[in-house]
């Protein structure tokens, strides 16, 4: 759909070997003459990355680009597993900066504040009409000192959304390159409004614990025994013994959960089993914090999603026009059979006029308020007036 104003937006959906040509091409004929000033979008993480980038530079109609790899993606029609969803924003009203920070891996933080720095550079970021979106290589180390990074530079008036690439080997983009260990940051400002929005479908159950010894990502005591066995036991399966595959569905609908002000959960997604009864983490957990076992089931992450859709509706002066979503990979795999569900869900809930691109990520970017803004579990909207 198109939307003819000071400002437009427009997404579409293709598949087939030329879906990331097809799909930024579509988006941008979609704006009906405005002219293209960014296109963002998210393609199959099964693609050589230099086709690409080739595919989207030859149907972008010289707008900037900024995309990740994807392993599932979200578009107006609901859910896809495959191709390549786009969104393009066009018309006088924007301000686009993108920047780029390689070999992250050395230092993640210092990236962060790089990629933010060169995207917001000459840029007016203004409350309320911006947002800086943060697309991390997962690979390249904890998300947050990323995040942490760009907050230093953009601040707390600007939201930061986003997330982690995904794929066996996640890419970045970034106008005419290709990137991994890196990070791709992309400040857009304009004259309508601009929200971010987060919700999750976890609850708290039990007690909480605490982290009595921990090592990096891994948790290796939770009061004072082996993290493994406590776990098992706040989930109700004490002594269970279990496959990798086993204890990684059941690790998918029980994240640890850190409490914070106002009755938050702060989630973090166990990926597995660790050496000597340890628990990995995709996040560290600091020694001496207290967790919570928290639980999510298929309902709950579909209900999730029409939370998040009313919330960045609800009270609007003006209809949303367009929406970015990132959502956790973990809540797709929870969902199993189910997850064109959470999809319909929030397409269902924006209604068919609306431009609507998204993906699965592994780690999502969603700070509103305070410094922090990694979040596991959660999808994350950045909602376009």
């Amino acid at each position: 759909m198109t939307i003819t104003q000071s400002e437009s937006y427009s997404a579409a959906w293709a598949g087939g070997e030329d879906a990331v040509r097809a799909a930024t091409a579509e988006a941008v004929e979609r704006l009906g003459g405005s002219r293209p000033a960014l296109v963002v979008f998210f393609a199959d993480a099964r693609r050589p990355p230099d086709q690409v980038i080739e595919q989207a530079v030859a149907g972008s109609g010289g707008a900037r680009l900024a995309g990740m790899s994807a392993s599932g993606v979200m578009t107006e029609d609901g859910f896809q597993d495959g191709g390549c969803s786009a969104m393009a924003f066009g018309g006088e009203g924007f301000a686009v900066g993108i920047g780029v920070a390689r070999e992250a891996s050395r230092d993640l933080r210092a990236a962060g504040s790089a990629a933010a720095a060169a995207a917001a550079s000459g840029l007016v970021l203004s409350a309320d009409h911006a947002v800086v979106l943060l697309f991390v290589d997962p690979k390249s180390g904890d998300e947050r000192q990323a995040i942490a990074g760009a907050y230093e530079v953009v601040g707390g008036r600007v939201p930061l959304a986003g997330g982690g690439a995904n794929g066996v080997s996640p890419m970045l983009y970034a106008d005419g390159s290709a990137h991994a260990d890196a990070v791709v940051a992309v400040a857009l400002n304009c004259s309508a409004s601009v929200e971010v929005t987060t919700a999750h479908g976890c609850r708290p159950r039990g007690v909480p614990a605490l982290v009595t010894r921990a090592r990096g990502r891994t948790v290796m005591e939770l009061n004072g025994r082996p993290a493994e066995s406590v776990y098992l036991e706040l989930v109700g399966r004490p002594g269970a013994t279990l496959t990798d595959a086993e204890f990684e569905a059941l690790a998918v609908l029980h994240p640890l959960a850190k409490p914070e002000l106002r009755g938050h959960l702060r989630l973090r997604h166990v990926t597995g089993r660790a050496p000597n009864g340890g628990l990995a983490c995709v996040t560290p957990i600091s020694q001496n914090a207290a967790v919570w076992l928290a639980e999510q089931t298929e309902q709950t992450i579909i209900e999730s999603a029409a939370h998040v859709a009313g919330a960045v509706t609800r009270n609007r002066p003006s209809p949303l026009r367009a929406a970015l979503v990132f959502d956790c990979a973990a809540r797709r795999r929870a969902l199993g059979d189910r997850v064109a569900e959470e999809a319909d869900v929030l397409a269902s809930a924006f209604g068919h006029e609306l431009a609507l691109a998204g993906l699965y990520t592994r780690g999502e970017v969603g700070r509103t308020r305070g410094s922090k803004g990694d979040l596991n579990h959660a999808v994350v909207v950045v909602g376009f007036g």
